[in-house]
């Protein structure tokens, strides 16, 4: 059972319930650092909220069993195993709703990741599945990052961003970072998503060109830097 002390200082300052609250820093904690350790200052900037309620929440984590004791109050954050579990099983909630939506619900694409942060936590394990398999078990989501349904995020490693391809060298589309909607948005409206194939033309200050079939495409540098590529 949840420490009471430990859950009511999750909560401070902010509208989430102690479990919601809980859920959430255990998977920003996963998807900074996978299965390795996060700093608390890299984990206060992905959440946008203070070093203080990093470590209040870090006390409340360790009282739950769900981030190992650091030997010292300054030293990083790594989930135990029990942690390790609860954030996998979130993220496969959240990419799956967000497939749900977006494929069963034609949901846009940049409203998707917000819907999915609202739900994931009221969801069951075996509603989260009961949607995989009403989807044909489907790999990734719907910005190409994979589903997991062991206890482990399939490691793809650290994908390279569009804006390290030189002129004239072409890459596929693997996924798009999701926090920022509108950037979603652009790049959705632009034809940029998972699969398809982009050759840089030039990239000129704060706008990179691309040529995606026969159309010649201007991203914003910032979106650019959002969409990772593989071979």
């Amino acid at each position: 059972m949840a420490n009471k002390a430990g859950s009511a200082l999750l909560a401070v300052g902010s509208d989430r319930s102690p479990s919601r609250a809980r859920e959430d820093y255990v998977k920003a904690i996963y998807q900074l650092g996978a299965q390795g350790p996060v700093r608390a200052a890299a984990l206060a900037r992905y959440l946008n909220v203070s070093r203080v309620s990093v470590s209040k929440a870090k006390r409340a984590l360790e009282s739950d069993g769900l981030l190992e004791r650091a030997p010292s109050a300054s030293g990083p954050l790594r989930l135990t195993s029990r942690g390790l579990r609860l954030a996998v099983a979130m993220v496969r909630r959240h990419r799956l709703l967000e497939t749900f939506f977006h494929v069963a619900l034609r949901m846009p694409l940049d409203r998707v990741h917000a819907e999915a942060e609202r739900i994931e936590h009221v969801i069951s394990d075996d509603v989260a599945l009961r949607i995989a398999k009403l989807l044909g078990n489907p790999r990734a989501d719907p910005h190409g990052h994979p589903i997991p349904y062991a206890d482990a995020v399939p490691n793809r490693g650290t994908l390279p961003a569009l804006t390290t391809l030189r002129v004239g060298e072409s890459a596929r589309v693997v996924s798009l970072d999701d926090r920022d909607d509108r950037a979603v948005a652009a790049l959705s409206e632009s034809g940029v998503l998972p699969g398809v194939r982009l050759r840089l033309a030039r990239a000129d200050g704060n706008r990179v060109y691309v040529r995606c079939g026969r159309r010649l495409l201007s991203l914003r540098r910032a979106h650019a830097e959002m969409v990772r590529i593989g071979p």
